[in-house]
């Protein structure tokens, strides 16, 4: 009978692991297939059947970049963006997740808490025209500053850091560091810090692709082709080169690569920031 369960368990893992293999392939597939398109010639791409392995056009194509905008111009202005954004929200999510978990039942906390929310409910796109206006008035338009400054404030940011740190570190801890004469500051900094790393590379991770991805923004405040950032360069792309197929591919290749390298170095940490709440 042992041997028995012990078989069909073995049968269960082996059809659950061609299944993820099989879903696995589903995903991974129009990635491969974008890099197949790109080393390859246009009348190649719509021929039938189509490639199945790579050419030998990467060049012609990489030039054909070239001649629209410096195919890494985009990625450095991206990056720009990117890398400070993601800092300051993490930062600022932090701070204000941690302000909200210790001081638990002070006066304004649940105010603060239910306006927190409440700002997950509303789409970015209502207050697209006030945003853009008040950027003028700045004269912050057709620069890089609108996309980083505001977007540190994260209502997403500041409750997943409120809902981490409320659940993984215990108010002991701060009534002991309290104890050692650890002001609220040094606390955060000594104390709460290690311990949330997970949840921190959970939320750059999420902040870095997100940013990497973003249209909408950039498209309103950024009107200098030099400026624009990944998004925007391959839609510029597009329009000019409509119908060159393989063009566009490589460009969305290369700015694909700067995304993926860094998912690669923090996937660790990222996946631990998930599933932090089903192993407690």
């Amino acid at each position: 009978m042992k041997r028995y369960w012990r078989n069909r368990e073995a049968r269960g893992n082996l059809i659950l692991t061609l299944l993820m293999v099989l879903l696995s392939a589903v995903f991974v597939l129009p990635l491969f297939w974008t890099a197949v398109f790109a080393t390859h010639t246009l009348q190649e791409v719509f021929q039938f059947p189509p490639p199945l392995w790579f050419g030998d056009q990467i060049a012609v194509n990489y030039s054909r970049i070239e001649a629209v905008f410096p195919p890494f111009r985009p990625i450095l202005n991206s990056l720009i963006v990117v890398f400070p954004k993601t800092i300051g929200l993490v930062l600022v999510s932090a701070l204000a997740g941690y302000g909200l978990a210790r001081y638990v039942g002070r006066p304004g906390h649940k105010f603060l808490l239910a306006m927190t929310f409440a700002t997950l409910f509303f789409p970015p796109s209502l207050a697209l025209i006030p945003f853009f206006l008040q950027m003028s008035w700045l004269g912050w338009l057709n620069t890089f500053w609108p996309l980083i400054v505001p977007a540190m404030a994260s209502g997403f940011g500041v409750i997943w850091m409120y809902t981490y740190i409320g659940s993984a570190i215990p108010h002991e801890l701060y009534e002991a560091a309290e104890m050692d004469n650890s002001g609220p500051l040094a606390t955060f900094v000594f104390v709460v810090l290690p311990i949330i790393r997970p949840a921190l590379a959970a939320l750059g991770v999420w902040t870095v692709i997100s940013t990497w991805n973003d249209f909408q923004l950039p498209l309103v405040v950024l009107g200098d082709g030099t400026k624009f950032t990944v998004p925007l360069a391959l839609t510029m792309l597009s329009r000019t080169h409509f119908s060159d197929t393989p063009a566009v591919m490589l460009a969305t290749l290369i700015g694909w690569v700067p995304v993926f390298i860094l998912f690669v170095l923090l996937s660790w940490q990222f996946i631990a920031g998930l599933t932090s709440g089903a192993v407690k």
